[in-house]
């Protein structure tokens, strides 16, 4: 499969003292070969790469090596909280990524037609836990969080579950996954179940990866993740 499925997961479950500037825009621009795609915030969220070097360094360790992590959003109260000096684990957050090779690439629709055809007969072994790239994803996490000094946190993935399809308009495609990784804290082991939504956006002619997390705690989270990343593609789509 020519995309990068590896589900990001970044456990951001250390204290760090960020410094950052308060943001002046509401839209993040990225050159993508001749094309610029615009990322507009969702709605009370900010991107949070530009703002903090930490959210910047682990959100980057958790990436595919053959991506490019272009955004990183979280809700406008977590960004106050980081300005504050204060940082834990977050229970709602974005991801934006594209593959290097396809930064310069021309994504037709017939391409990205074949895409969703692809991923619908082979997604389930892309996701797979034990296959090469999920097992270096985790490896890479483990060595991000080591070096970052939190030794007492060892993430251990679930294998995430494909829950369906919920957004296929002419050039989104997006799923529902759900996982949950153990990790620990003041040697306690926790074990925290996540919702992901998986999304392959087709936009001026540039294929990206939106995804969006956000802790389960009960059955309305679903409806509220797939109706939050439904409206933010479509917001996407508006910006370009």
């Amino acid at each position: 499969m020519r995309v990068s499925l590896c589900v990001s997961l970044a456990t951001l479950l250390l204290g760090f003292s960020v410094s950052a500037q308060t943001p002046d825009s509401k839209t993040t621009s990225f050159q993508l070969g001749d094309k610029v795609v615009v990322i507009p915030d969702p709605e009370g969220f900010e991107e949070a790469a530009s703002q903090f070097e930490i959210i910047k360094k682990n959100m980057s360790a958790t990436e595919d090596p053959g991506n490019d992590m272009l955004a990183v959003h979280l809700p406008k109260e977590d960004c106050e909280r980081v300005r504050r000096g204060e940082f834990g684990a977050f229970k709602f957050y974005t991801k934006v990524s594209v593959r290097k090779a396809n930064r310069t690439r021309e994504e037709t629709a017939s391409d990205f037609s074949g895409l969703v055809s692809e991923f619908r007969k082979s997604g389930a072994d892309a996701l797979d836990i034990n296959s090469p790239r999920m097992k270096a994803a985790l490896e890479r996490l483990e060595k991000s969080v080591s070096e970052l000094g939190n030794s007492d946190s060892k993430p251990q993935m679930s294998q995430p579950v494909n829950l369906g399809e919920f957004d296929t308009r002419p050039n989104v495609y997006s799923v529902l996954l759900s996982l949950s990784y153990q990790y620990e804290e003041n040697g306690v082991r926790r074990t925290r179940p996540i919702l992901g939504g998986l999304t392959f956006l087709r936009v001026n002619q540039r294929l990206i990866y939106v995804y969006t997390y956000r802790s389960y705690t009960a059955k309305t989270d679903i409806e509220v993740l797939q109706d939050f990343t439904r409206k933010w593609v479509g917001k996407i789509l508006a910006a370009n």
